[in-house]
């Protein structure tokens, strides 16, 4: 697509595990806002960050999508269940499915930051990091990112343009 079609046309991710992060201040290129995803009227509010990586990490895990690639290591006697992990269920739903029937779907591509607006899609959680696609609402161009830290560069990138 050219880059002048791009600006008449608005870039649109569409998944299961959409996040729009609303980036509301900022304190010295450590960014503080809200998460917003389809399940929930409410956001989440992260302060900094790593606040936010570990907030989406939490969402992937309890969404069980995308799977992780890795599981954790454990050092201590006990299952994995002692430390938070949830017994997996015999269902041919994945939980993001029973969590999408439960709770319905919600459009979070038009929610806005302050500062600015990040439309995520975290398509795989391979070699203990993310891949996957951003879009910068304010300047509707769309990015794939082979990493967390890469994505959070290029949200960096965005806001001090």
């Amino acid at each position: 697509m050219k880059k002048e079609d791009m600006s008449e046309t608005k870039q649109m991710l569409f998944a299961r595990n959409l996040i729009c992060a609303c980036i509301e201040s900022d304190d010295n290129a450590d960014y503080q806002g809200l998460i917003y995803h389809q399940y929930a009227d409410n956001p989440i509010a992260f302060d900094g960050m790593m606040d936010f990586m570990m907030k989406l990490e939490e969402l992937f895990d309890e969404w069980d999508f995308p799977q992780r690639g890795l599981a954790p290591r454990v050092f201590k006697k006990g299952s994995r269940d002692d430390i938070g992990y949830k017994k997996k269920k015999l269902s041919d739903k994945l939980p993001i499915e029973v969590i999408s029937e439960a709770n319905g779907v919600r459009n979070v591509q038009n929610k806005k930051g302050k500062l600015g607006t990040f439309v995520i899609q975290v398509v795989y959680r391979q070699d203990a990091t993310w891949q996957g696609h951003v879009i910068h609402q304010e300047k509707n161009e769309k990015i794939d990112f082979v990493s967390a830290l890469e994505l959070i560069k290029i949200m960096d990138r965005a806001l001090k343009a």
